[in-house]
């Protein structure tokens, strides 16, 4: 059974976060698990990035088909509560897009998504780099980075469709511990280790990556 998920990041002056924050969990979120095919709705808050412009809020959603968030309940459902008139007016930043899950290795037991730190990696690479791209993620590279201690398991998925705004490709989803793992020592020396460095990365068209922490889970009712 393919899984998908639907990721969505968002920016928010300062002095609108705390109503965001409370509108989106006492109201949004919980209404937009209510939507048949949404399995849970996952929110995070950015802890820090490489990229100064990275969005600071991500919800990620566990859907059942990748064309759930263009329906007409998706749309019902966005268009109830506090959301439309109180917060959707003042995001200053706003990108999505659905993804594909293609690969996970770690911990059998829990998706990547489960932990309470994400390291989020979005990626794209020219389509002639793209099988070997994939091949060295899978079995060169993650297998190298989860021998970092404090890394249970990534997640691979790729990109279906967005909203336009020049989302990356791909995107991985490591599950840490903290905050700075994929800061740590341990984790740069496992960066530079395989065919990674030399075959791959060299030639990214685009990298955007960040630490997020898990701030709520909205399970389906």
């Amino acid at each position: 059974m393919n899984e998908y998920i639907f990721t969505i990041l968002l920016d928010i002056p300062t002095e609108r976060e705390a109503a965001f924050n409370h509108v989106y969990d006492t109201d949004h979120a919980p209404i937009m698990a209510k939507i048949p095919g949404v399995f849970d709705c996952t929110r995070y808050q950015l802890q820090w990035s490489d990229n100064p412009d990275m969005l600071k809020y991500l919800a990620l959603y566990r859907i059942a088909t990748p064309d759930l968030p263009g329906s007409d309940a998706w749309k019902k459902h966005a268009a109830m509560g506090r959301w439309p008139s109180d917060i959707r007016p003042h995001i200053t930043r706003r990108q999505n897009g659905v993804f594909e899950k293609i690969f996970h290795a770690g911990d059998a037991k829990a998706a990547s998504t489960d932990s309470d730190f994400i390291y989020f990696l979005l990626q794209s690479i020219p389509p002639e780099f793209d099988e070997k791209f994939n091949l060295l993620y899978n079995t060169d590279h993650i297998p190298l980075m989860l021998q970092t201690p404090g890394t249970s398991s990534c997640t691979r998925y790729k990109l279906l469709h967005s909203d336009g705004s020049g989302l990356p490709d791909y995107l991985a989803i490591y599950a840490v511990d903290e905050s700075n793992r994929p800061r740590s020592p341990e984790w740069k020396r496992q960066t530079s280790l395989g065919a990674w460095p030399t075959q791959i990365r060299p030639h990214f068209t685009a990298r955007r990556n960040g630490v997020f922490r898990r701030t709520g889970v909205f399970k389906a009712t």
